[in-house]
């Protein structure tokens, strides 16, 4: 599998509820709150986490649920 090049990479701003935002470089909204699950959030003390994904470049805003139980993240709906 190739490594994504750095031109196929999009800027996000992602926050999590009881955590820090933090800028992260995917490809896709759901590739970048995926990322940030994986490398800031910890042993998370609540059933469920809600993360907001921002697209830097256009301001669109996504909302994502993580049920920490399972590790299944679907949109907010």
């Amino acid at each position: 599998m190739a490594a994504t090049e750095a031109s196929e990479l999009n800027r996000y701003r992602v926050t999590a509820t009881g955590h820090p935002t933090r800028l992260v470089e995917e490809p896709t909204v759901e590739a970048a709150a995926v990322s940030y699950i994986e490398d800031f959030v910890t042993s998370p003390p609540v059933p469920e986490l809600k993360l907001w994904v921002t697209d830097i470049e256009d301001g669109n805003q996504h909302c994502f649920v993580l049920d920490t139980d399972s590790g299944d993240l679907e949109a907010c709906g």
